[in-house]
């Protein structure tokens, strides 16, 4: 079965097919780019994903450190009980005890990739790849450019509907009703909310921080 692949483009709130995302993007930019090219500092431009439904695009500031990096993406997808997190770049890893202080137009360069995980117990684990380099400076040193829509394939496990929750035990999804009969595992006690995040069910995430 084909199952769409979308997100949300942030600068125009238009919905776009994951394919066609980077040239979306492109456009919408090139609206907003300053005609001073003399500047010296480079905006990042960013995919983080974790398998196919899951994916952000993201500009980032090149004077901006992999711990600015680490600290969105927990805000954004991740965090919860405030657990470590590594990034594993050209074969070096990068963990929370102020590794994390280097800058990223120090380790980054376009194609550049890196492997990402928060939690060394229940592990989320993402992937990244530098798309673009361009010049300027962001205000607030990183934003978010694009997200990808909720995954069709979250619905009810027994009836098909539109899912509510999900069990942390058995990682079945349930509507409002449902969830109420679900006795698989222990209870609704054990039951997180639907969230766009690739840790939805994981430990105690309930969604953005």
């Amino acid at each position: 079965m084909v199952t769409s692949n979308n997100g949300t483009c942030m600068l125009c709130k238009q919905n776009v097919e994951h394919r066609n995302i980077v040239k979306h993007l492109n456009k919408c930019l090139e609206k907003e780019l300053s005609s001073n090219t003399s500047e010296k500092e480079r905006i990042f431009l960013i995919k983080i994903y974790s398998g196919k439904s899951f994916w952000l695009f993201i500009e980032i500031n090149g004077s901006s450190t992999l711990e600015r990096l680490d600290s969105f993406l927990r805000k954004t997808w991740l965090e919860c009980c405030g657990h470590m997190s590594q990034f594993h770049i050209n074969g070096e890893n990068y963990s929370c005890d102020g590794e994390m202080k280097i800058l990223i137009r120090q380790i980054f360069d376009v194609g550049s990739k890196f492997d990402y995980a928060y939690d060394f117990g229940s592990t989320t684990e993402l992937e990244g790849k530098i798309i673009s380099i361009r010049a300027g400076k962001l205000p607030k040193n990183i934003r978010l450019l694009a997200q990808n829509t909720l995954p069709e394939e979250v619905k009810c496990a027994t009836c098909g509907k539109s899912a509510e929750v999900i069990c942390s035990v058995c990682y079945d999804f349930c509507c409002k009703k449902c969830k109420q009969k679900h006795n698989n595992c222990e209870g609704e006690e054990f039951m997180l909310p639907v969230v766009n995040s690739p840790r939805m069910g994981v430990c105690g995430y309930t969604g953005e921080n």
